[in-house]
């Protein structure tokens, strides 16, 4: 508005200066160099003024040249003074009513973003309570779970014995009835017997009148027959006196027997009753290598192989038969000359499972050497690494034993041909046990 005002006024002038003043010629200088023309007036002879007859073209270039040279010069820098300081007054007052604006608005925002900062927090705070809620419902829960789970497994164990108590009674009670009908039967048979025997004896006695010669023979055949019919019987009422190894047989003929090492277990062994007074139970034998010894821990835990020839009774059966009663063990060896030899301890005992079929041995007496002291206190090592060797598992060298690191004797090779027993090299081996009376 001011700069519209000094236009207009500055042009007023102009227009006046033009009215009284009126160049000859446009003046190119600076004002202060060019100098006014001046027209002279017409007048009349009564010297009265007269209307001024003026090129109105030249009025207007002159005017024109004026205005161009003088504003141009002048004018045009106050005008561009005047709008540089409108300017930069209007830039500062822009300024000034941004900053002002930018402040309002950011603490504007600062307000927000205090109340959203606010909200969170609190926020927070309710999902922590509820975590914490959470988590006191998880921990009520698994204790309650934990509870149940210690209630109904406490149950399953107290159910667990009854039942087995119930089946054990149930077992006892079968077995009875079984005795007693086989006892009854043993004396229906032991009566026939004894009046079988009273009529043989009057036979006898009739046929002794008849000929010494035919008594003698039906004696004979008399007594083999009596002597089959006792081993017979003998075989037949064993289960029932419950023969716990071959100790228990009263006979003297070698061979595969059924024995009980418990109330539960039965299971077939060979019982060698003729060496060193017999009764003896054979715990392994390997004569042929027609069975394999490379068996895993199940194998020798459970034992494997035929009775008759080449088999291992079972460390769980070793553990059951050693752990009550004492027991000597007997180790018969043979070599490739077929010279024998033995070795005897009169203590030998194999720990349960949990210790891993642990060998007890001592009080050595024989020809073959005391070399299984060094296995005392040794557990038993096969696919499970149970030995002190720090480079291998001394069974896949030299077979399931009872290794230190490794052994001085290992009768279970599983490849080579040849047994060991101190260095020596034999072909045949049996290990058999016998209860210490």
């Amino acid at each position: 508005m001011k700069i519209m005002k000094k236009t207009i006024s500055f042009i007023v002038q102009m227009v006046i200066l033009s009215i009284v003043h009126v160049n000859s010629k446009p003046c190119s200088k600076s004002n202060s160099e060019c100098k006014p023309v001046r027209m002279p007036l017409i007048s009349n002879d009564l010297k009265a003024p007269l209307v001024a007859e003026l090129d109105i073209t030249s009025v207007n270039k002159q005017l024109e040249s004026y205005i161009n040279d003088d504003i141009k010069s002048t004018f045009s820098d106050e005008i561009q003074d005047m709008v540089k300081i409108e300017q930069d007054q209007t830039k500062t007052s822009m300024f000034e009513d941004y900053s002002l604006k930018l402040n309002t608005t950011k603490k504007e925002y600062d307000k927000r973003f205090s109340n959203i900062v606010q909200n969170l927090e609190g926020k927070q705070k309710a999902i922590t309570r509820e975590i914490s809620e959470v988590y006191k419902n998880l921990s009520e829960s698994e204790s309650a779970f934990n509870t149940e789970i210690t209630d109904s497994l406490s149950g399953f164990e107290h159910r667990q014995e009854s039942l087995k108590l119930a089946m054990m009674s149930e077992y006892l009670s079968k077995l009875q009835q079984s005795q007693d009908a086989n006892d009854h039967k043993f004396n229906d048979l032991a009566c026939d017997l004894k009046s079988h025997f009273a009529n043989l004896s009057q036979e006898l006695r009739e046929e002794f009148k008849k000929s010494t010669t035919n008594l003698q023979i039906k004696s004979q055949a008399l007594e083999e027959w009596k002597t089959n019919l006792m081993e017979t019987l003998n075989k037949t009422v064993s289960p029932l006196n419950k023969t716990k190894d071959c100790s228990y047989l009263n006979t003297t003929l070698s061979g595969v027997y059924t024995i009980f090492p418990d109330e539960f277990n039965r299971i077939q062994a060979y019982c060698d009753m003729s060496t060193d007074g017999g009764g003896w139970t054979v715990l392994q034998r390997r004569i042929d290598r027609t069975t394999s010894f490379d068996r895993n821990w199940i194998d020798y835990k459970e034992g494997f192989g035929d009775p008759q020839t080449e088999y291992w009774l079972g460390n769980k059966y070793l553990n059951i038969l050693t752990s009550k009663d004492k027991y000597e063990l007997r180790v018969d060896l043979t070599d490739t000359n077929n010279k024998q030899t033995y070795a005897v301890y009169k203590r030998f005992s194999v720990g349960d499972e949990n210790s891993k079929y642990k060998l007890s041995i001592g009080d050595y007496s024989g020809t073959a050497g005391n070399y299984m002291v060094y296995n005392n206190g040794i557990a038993f090592t096969n696919d499970k690494d149970n030995d002190d060797y720090g480079r291998g598992n001394c069974a896949a060298f030299y077979g399931p034993w009872w290794h230190i690191a490794c052994s001085n004797s290992y009768l279970n090779d599983k490849e080579h041909k040849l047994y060991y027993w101190g260095g020596y090299k034999y072909n045949k081996t049996q290990m058999m046990i016998r209860k210490i009376l």
